[in-house]
């Protein structure tokens, strides 16, 4: 099994939380929005590509695209 890597929604340490609602026990495997673009597509949580967050994160990055040009 292919371990999954999460998207770090908030928080650092104990207090930090995935995108998916993982919580510290899983926050090893987690990482900012840069690094989780990055990341293989077979390695990344489903549950987190289909989160509110990474929505969000998808159209931030639109905008700032288009603010560029």
């Amino acid at each position: 099994m292919i371990p999954q890597m999460h998207l770090n929604k908030s928080g650092s340490g104990w207090t930090s939380r995935t995108a998916c609602g993982r919580n510290v026990i899983r926050t090893p495997l987690s990482v900012n929005w840069e690094d989780f673009k990055r990341e293989v597509v077979d390695h990344q949580c489903i549950k987190c590509r289909t989160s509110r967050q990474y929505q969000l994160n998808v159209k931030m990055d639109a905008r700032k695209l288009e603010v560029a040009q």
